[in-house]
C-alpha cells in the first residue's frame, strides 16, 4: 500500500490547533513561515483537508472581556480566510466542509477552547454559534465557575454545576459539538450521562501509556466510544510519554528563578511567552533528542485505543501552535503524512486508516451539525 497516495486520497482532519493566536498577531497565513507549525502552504503539503482552529480564552480573562476576546480571535481567522479565499473557507457543517474540500480548498472549522468564553450567559453560546463556532471545549487548565478542570487537585465542587449542565443541553439543542479535553473525570461522566449527541475529546491521549491528568483512562475511552464519540490524539510530548517529564522537569527546576522572572514580565501573554522562553524550549529539544519521542509514539496511543474499543473512535488532534514540544517527524503540519506511513507499516487496513485520519470525526460532525 502506497502510504502517500492513501494520505492524499483520504479526507484528513486535524481536530485542534491554536494557530489563531498567531493570526491575532497579524502574520500572513498564506505564506510559508519559518516560525510556528502551520500555514496554508504547509497545510497543503501535509494533505490536511479540514483544520480546526481553536479560539483559546485564558482562564484569567475578566469575564466581561471573554466574549470580546473570542470575537476578536474569530475576526482574525475570518480576515485570513478572506485574504486567501481561493485556498480556504469556513465550514459550518460536514456537508459544507465536503463541498469546500471538493472545490480544492481547505475547510476551516471554528472552535472555542474554554467555556469561560460565554461568560456565564447561554445567550453567548447562541452568539458564537451564529458566528460559525461548531465546537466548544468546556474548560481549560483552570476550573471555571461551572466546570472543573482535570488539572484541579482541590475542586470547589464536583463536575458541572446546574448551569454547566444547561450548557451541555444548549449545545445539544444548537448543534454544537461538546469537547471534553481538559475536563475532569466527573465532568466527562456527567456530560456523557445527559448528552443526546456524540462528543469529542479533541486533543487528548491515553492515561495508561502516560499518566497525566490531561489523558483519558480506559473507562473514559470506553464511555466515549459507547457514546459514538471521537478522541483526537494530541502530539504534545508531555502527554505522549512519561520519559518527556523525566527529561524536562530537571531542566525546569534548574532554571526556576529565571523562569519566574520571565513569567512576571510576560504575564501569560501567549506570543510573548513563546518568544521569551525560546531558549528553554531549545534546551528541552536538545535534551529530548536521545529519547526519540516520535511518530511511532503517537501511533502507540492509536494502537492502544484500537485494541481497547476498535478503530472507529479515533482522530488526530495535533495541538499545533499550542504546544512547545512536538515529536520527531511531526514538528509541523506538513509532516502529517508520516502518521499514515506508520499506520501502513503497522498493517492497518485502508478503510481503518481513512477513518482514523478524518472519517470518524466527519461522522460526528455530520451527526451533530449536519
Amino acid at each position: 500500500m502506497d502510504s502517500l497516495a492513501l494520505h492524499k486520497k483520504a479526507l484528513v482532519v486535524d481536530l485542534h490547533s491554536d494557530t489563531v493566536l498567531r493570526m491575532k498577531e497579524r502574520f500572513d497565513f498564506g505564506r510559508r513561515d519559518t516560525a510556528g507549525s502551520m500555514d496554508i502552504p504547509r497545510l497543503r503539503e501535509g494533505g490536511i483537508d479540514l483544520q480546526v482552529f481553536a479560539c483559546w480564552i485564558p482562564a484569567k480573562t475578566p469575564r466581561e472581556n471573554c466574549r470580546v476576546r473570542a470575537d476578536e480571535m474569530i475576526d482574525s481567522l475570518e480576515n485570513q480566510v478572506k485574504l486567501h479565499n481561493n485556498d480556504i473557507a469556513v465550514c459550518r457543517s460536514a456537508t459544507e466542509a465536503r463541498e469546500i474540500i471538493s472545490s480544492g480548498r481547505i475547510a476551516a472549522f471554528i472552535g472555542i477552547e474554554n467555556g469561560v468564553a460565554i461568560a456565564g450567559d447561554l445567550a453567548n453560546l447562541d452568539h458564537f454559534y451564529a458566528r460559525g463556532v461548531r465546537y466548544m471545549t468546556l474548560i481549560h487548565t483552570s476550573s471555571s465557575e461551572w466546570c472543573i478542570s482535570s488539572a484541579d487537585t482541590t475542586p470547589k465542587f464536583e463536575g458541572l454545576t446546574d448551569f454547566g449542565l444547561d450548557v451541555v443541553r444548549r449545545m445539544n439543542k444548537l448543534g454544537m459539538i461538546i469537547d471534553v479535553s481538559h475536563a475532569s473525570v466527573k465532568v466527562v461522566e456527567e456530560v456523557l450521562k445527559i448528552t443526546t449527541s456524540p462528543i469529542i475529546a479533541s486533543h487528548s491521549c491515553v492515561y495508561a501509556l502516560c499518566a497525566h491528568d490531561r489523558n483519558l483512562t480506559d473507562e473514559q475511552i470506553k464511555a466515549i466510544a459507547k457514546n459514538g464519540g471521537v478522541i483526537g490524539i494530541n502530539f504534545f510530548g508531555g502527554y505522549l510519554s512519561e520519559r518527556w517529564a523525566a527529561v524536562v522537569d530537571p531542566i525546569t527546576d534548574a532554571n526556576r528563578a529565571r523562569i519566574d522572572s520571565i513569567n512576571a514580565i510576560v504575564k501569560g501573554d501567549f506570543v510573548k511567552e513563546r518568544e521569551a522562553f525560546a531558549w528553554l524550549f531549545a534546551e528541552f529539544d536538545k535534551a529530548l533528542e536521545k529519547e526519540d519521542i516520535n511518530v511511532a509514539t503517537v501511533v502507540d496511543h492509536i494502537d492502544y485505543i484500537v485494541k481497547l474499543v476498535g478503530p472507529d473512535y479515533i482522530g488526530l488532534g495535533s495541538d499545533f501552535d499550542g504546544v512547545y514540544s512536538l515529536p520527531n517527524g511531526l514538528k509541523d503540519c506538513s509532516m502529517m503524512p508520516n502518521i499514515t506511513k506508520e499506520l501502513v507499516k503497522r498493517g492497518y487496513s485502508e478503510t481503518d486508516i481513512e477513518q482514523i485520519l478524518g472519517g470518524n470525526f466527519m461522522r460526528v460532525f455530520q451527526a451533530v451539525c449536519g
